[in-house]
This record gives structure tokens, sequence and C-alpha cells, in this order.
């Protein structure tokens, strides 16, 4: 005859209560690493989507500045250029525009005090030529005076004009550069002074040039010499030689006639 214990019933009881447990534990432990794991996937996709929307406002406004550049780039493009001359860059128009006589470039300010009657001291930048041969008169004088100098410097180039045209020239080359010889200033502050038979021509030519343009070949006419053996240079109301003399009456100045006060040349 089989007898069961009344202890093993209670030890099969305890061990299927504890597997119960077990078992309830597990569960639960299921559904909050469940829980756990969708709301990470939730907040990953929020970074990730801030994230986008960080990056895609970074490449707006990359692409805002860039834009922004290029409109700056072309603004500074479209603007006009500005070119500052120099009395170098003038001077080598002049020559562009007329053959001139063999010269010299005055640099020593002894030499341009003694010939020119002319301070460089006074003077922010020059550009002098002056004759390699005393036969010749023609001169090309273009200064910028220093500020406060201004007055100082034009009453010297004013002096060696009327040097020029009342005791320089003795012989016909020189009376007719003498006659056509000018002064004058720019709108840009240069100080100018030229001795040619075409002088006031040339003074357009300082007047107007800006570095890069094309610089035309001024004429310049012959002397007249007279069937007398006088050579008459007559000369407009500026003290240019006038191209055509035969044109205009009125220019045209007999050896009698012509005074040194009016700007014509006479010479026997």
């Amino acid at each position: 005859m089989h007898y069961t214990s009344g202890s093993g019933t209670r030890n099969d009881k305890r061990k299927e209560n504890i597997m119960k447990k077990f078992l309830a534990t597990m569960a639960a432990l299921a559904v909050v690493t469940a829980a756990f794991t969708g709301c990470s996937n939730n907040n990953n996709s929020g970074s990730d989507s801030s994230a986008s929307d960080s990056s895609s406002s970074a490449s707006d406004s990359s692409s805002s500045a860039s834009d922004n550049s290029s409109t700056a780039s072309t603004a500074e493009s479209s603007k006009p250029e500005t070119t500052t001359r120099t009395a170098e860059d003038i001077a080598n128009a002049v020559f562009e525009s007329v053959d001139w006589v063999a010269f010299e470039q005055v640099t020593d300010a002894e030499v341009a005090e003694t010939l020119l009657g002319l301070d460089l001291s006074l003077l922010d930048e020059y550009s002098i030529y002056v004759p390699m041969m005393s036969v010749h008169l023609d001169e090309l004088i273009i200064v910028k005076p220093k500020s406060g100098s201004e007055a100082d410097v034009e009453k010297q180039l004013s002096a060696h004009l009327d040097y020029i045209k009342n005791g320089a020239a003795f012989y016909p080359e020189q009376e007719i550069a003498a006659a056509g010889a000018v002064m004058g200033q720019t709108d840009d502050g240069f100080y100018y002074l030229v001795v040619h038979q075409i002088g006031s021509q040339i003074a357009d030519v300082i007047k107007t040039y800006q570095p890069g343009d094309e610089v035309q070949k001024l004429e310049v006419p012959e002397p007249d010499y007279g069937d007398d053996g006088v050579t008459v240079v007559p000369t407009d109301e500026q003290g240019s030689v006038i191209f055509n003399s035969d044109s205009d009456a009125s220019a045209s100045k007999t050896a009698e006639a012509a005074l040194p006060d009016d700007g014509a040349a006479v010479v026997n």
C-alpha cells in the first residue's frame, strides 16, 4: 500500500508559487523593457529631426551668405574703375601725341632752379623735360604742388613763361616754340607749362588724358616762310599757332605790325 507524504505536497505548491512569481516578474520586466525601448526610439527620432532641421537651416544660411557675397562681388565689379593720373602718365601721353625734339629729363633740384627757376621741394610730383640742344626751346613741365605751395609754384612757372616769351628765343625754331607756349592747371591739381608750336593743343591732351585712353596724333603746321624772307608765326587768342594763316586775314601779321606782347613771333 502506497502513501503520499503531506510535506511533499506542500513543497510542490511552494515551487509552483515561486515559478508563477518568476514568470510574472519576467513578464513585468518585458513590458518595462518594451516601454523604455519605445521612448528611446521616440527621443532618437526627435533628435534626428532636430539635427536635420539644424542642418537644413545651416545650409540655407550658407546659401544666403553665398548669395550675398555674390551680390556684393557683382556690385563691386559693376562700379566704374577710378584711376589716378601721375605727372609721368601725362608726359608720356604728350609724347605720344606729338613728335618731340631730343630731350632730357630734369630731376636734379639745382638744375631745375638754374634752368627753370623752379623749386622742386615745393612739389609732390613732377615730370620735367627740356631740349638737349640749345637751338631748340621746346619744354614740357608738369608738376603737382604740395598743399599750400600752389601760389608759389604758379608764380615760378609764370616767371619762366614770361622769360620764354620775352627773352629766351633767338633762332627761328625758338621763336615758333615761344609763340605757342602756354601755361595752365588741370582739374586734378597739376600745373603745366608747354613750350611748343602747338602748345594749346598739347594742353588739351594734358587736361583730358586718362590712363588707358587712346592718344590721337596731333598735326603740327609748317611755318610760313614769305618771299621777303620774313617768317611770320600767326597765333590765336590763346597763343597757339594758327594752322592755316591764309584762311583768316586778321590772324596774319606782317613783320612791321607784329609786337612781342601780342603773341606773334616775327623772325628776320
